[in-house]
């Protein structure tokens, strides 16, 4: 008897294969009297023990705890950890140790391969958003106002200044600015002007400290964007053929390292920006760009139009189809990875793209592991 743990899709799924196969198959009950969860009866009439919970930690306690219970039992343990898979397949023996992200990056991989190799002809048609690719600037409206403001307050002063100090336009230009730009070098000044000048003239100084103060907030906000955009990747990616894959989650992060050992450049998009993997993807010498891949205008910064490929591996199916159908309007190859099995293959067969339901793959692979575990591997 295969004796499975855990909540989630995973568990139930594998439990689905295995029953498929004409093995007998008991889920351990999510409460028991054991503080640990484990029944010991069920783990003595178990012969292998597929421990498929989303938590590292929680896995490795029941495994240890199993083995106090049957020391001949097998067991089947989800881990994403290296470490401790390393060190837990060391110290215990006749335990394999599997992972959704390595198990199921592979096959997104290799059909990234294919698409790569054998890329599908890209049909002439209405151009997508993104063959346009003119960014169109738009101006600012407030550096624009305090420009006008400049404007307006300059000129028409230097006038004024020029009939009442009996300056030329050009001097009386010149004690604006320096007046505006609280420079005040001193060689023409306001000290013999009548009242009603010097009323002016210190009107003038207030209107530019505040246009100062102003145009260096509005500078300093430009600075700190363009520097935010450089922390975060926000820069458009250069050249063509690149690989773009949207989430830096385990999976996205396993296949962004296997399509770089085959010498393809990936682009990674993220959304979280404390994502664990991003750091890790930019020390290997990827572009990780922290935005929504959901937008146009972070699709336009990885270059979808040039790219030869968009992998979406996010956890929420919308978001990939989304994305989808953006890859749609450029014609652009798309692999996507699916929560839902029937929408998955509904995908497929409307031949939208390239749907894995990564819960199915990895199932497949836990409960073909439990079975050679148990004996009766073919």
């Amino acid at each position: 008897m295969i004796l499975i743990a855990g909540r989630g899709q995973l568990a139930p799924m594998i439990e689905q294969c295995l029953r498929e196969t004409g093995h007998q198959v008991e889920r351990l009950p999510l409460c028991c009297d054991e503080d640990d969860g484990l029944d010991p009866a069920l783990c003595l009439r178990a012969s292998v023990l597929v421990l498929a919970a989303d938590d590292d930690a929680g896995n490795v306690d029941l495994a240890l705890r199993a083995r106090q219970v049957k020391p001949s039992i097998g067991l089947v343990v989800r881990l994403f950890d290296s470490a401790l898979a390393s060190y837990l397949g060391e110290t215990i023996p006749g335990v394999s140790i599997l992972s959704m992200s390595k198990v199921t990056a592979p096959v997104l991989a290799d059909a990234a391969r294919r698409l790569l190799k054998h890329p599908p002809e890209r049909t002439a048609g209405r151009p997508g958003p993104y063959a346009r690719s003119s960014r169109r600037f738009r101006a600012d409206p407030i550096l624009l106002g305090a420009l006008l403001c400049l404007f307006l307050l300059v000129f028409p002063s230097a006038l004024f200044f020029s009939q009442a100090l009996s300056l030329s336009y050009i001097d009386a230009l010149y004690f604006v600015w320096t007046t505006v730009m609280t420079v005040g070098y001193g060689d023409i000044s306001l000290k013999d002007a009548p009242a009603g000048v010097k009323l002016f003239g210190m009107a003038l100084m207030l209107a530019g400290a505040s246009f100062i103060a102003v145009l260096f907030a509005l500078l300093s906000d430009w600075v700190l964007s363009r520097r935010l955009d450089v922390v975060y990747g926000r820069t458009r990616v250069r050249g063509s053929g690149h690989v773009i894959i949207v989430g830096a989650g385990n999976v996205g992060f396993r296949v962004a390292e296997l399509l770089a050992a085959d010498g393809n450049r990936p682009v990674i998009i993220e959304r979280n920006a404390d994502s664990r993997n991003v750091a890790a993807l930019r020390l290997l010498g990827h572009q990780a760009i922290i935005a929504d891949a959901s937008t146009r205008e972070t699709l336009e910064l990885a270059a979808l139009e040039r790219a030869a490929l968009i992998i979406t591996v996010t956890n929420v199916d919308a978001v990939n189809l989304q994305i989808a159908l953006h890859a749609r309007a450029v014609n652009v190859p798309v692999i996507m990875r699916m929560v839902s099995p029937e929408l998955s293959a509904h995908i497929n067969q409307r031949g939208d793209g390239i749907a894995f339901s990564l819960v199915v793959e990895a199932a497949e692979a836990f409960a073909q592991e439990a079975v050679c575990l148990s004996g009766r591997c073919t």
